[in-house]
């Protein structure tokens, strides 16, 4: 599930450039005391990993950049999306219900909320990236360092790490486990774009751009639902279907 949130304000609203965690923070105070412990402290396991399940875009509208701020002149748009139908009813009722958010200081008024229509997804769709696509690994150095390696989308393991992902998101939210693979390819002709941000301190390098995902329906579907790759509750991997491909 997923919907769309437009805010306005009377005054252009300036933002720092690397804004997700402000709006990571203003979802999570959205959820009801008990879900917001839940999800932000545990979330859905597999083994040793932990997934929140929900991710969310970049905020959309006409903007200007300059150095380490942003100045959007609203309204904006905001896409937040889960498999979670609890997650997805919490922060929508409670956008409609308080009228008002504050974000990083300055007061938006919710002026609509929209609920597009679920996309049909087979094993081969078009996708565009509403939010950077992250996929590294985390390697041990010579000298006993870690180093983080972000992988880009025209290496092997860009698909193959999505794919070990999705899986175990199944698996953390269902139960089941589920074998299959996605490809992952940057639509012929199009030109995927690097960003590097930073989030608490900490760099991450993504991707956005048009895609081709080919592969098991489910893994597809989940990717659509809780975001391709890392760090989607960070607000990365977010995808909207454009057409079957």
């Amino acid at each position: 599930m997923r919907f769309w949130v437009s805010f306005e304000s009377s005054e252009p609203l300036k933002l720092p450039r690397d804004y997700n965690y402000a709006v990571q923070s203003l979802i999570y105070k959205t959820l009801s005391p008990d879900f917001k412990e839940f999800l932000h402290d545990k979330g859905f396991t597999v083994g040793k990993r932990s997934f929140k399940l929900f991710t969310f875009s970049r905020l959309l509208g006409k903007y200007i950049m300059n150095g380490t701020w942003i100045m959007f002149k609203p309204p904006v748009k905001l896409c937040i999306s889960s498999p979670i139908e609890r997650f997805v009813r919490e922060v929508a009722n409670s956008f409609l219900s308080s009228g008002n958010i504050n974000l990083c200081g300055k007061e938006l008024r919710v002026i609509s909320l929209e609920f597009p229509e679920r996309p049909q997804i087979g094993d081969k769709v078009l996708c565009r990236a509403l939010s950077p696509i992250t996929v590294y690994s985390t390697l041990s150095m010579g000298d006993g360092r870690r180093k983080t390696y972000y992988y880009s989308p025209f290496e092997e393991e860009f698909s193959d790490l999505i794919s070990k992902n999705l899986a175990k998101k199944i698996q953390a939210f269902t139960g089941k486990e589920v074998k299959g693979l996605i490809n992952i390819k940057p639509k012929h002709g199009s030109k995927p774009r690097e960003h590097v941000c930073m989030f608490k301190g900490t760099v991450i390098k993504g991707w956005s751009g048009v895609y081709v995902l080919e592969g098991n329906p489910e893994f597809i579907e989940m990717g659509y639902e809780a975001g391709l790759g890392s760090k989607n509750s960070q607000g990365f991997g977010m995808i909207e279907v454009l057409k079957h491909a």
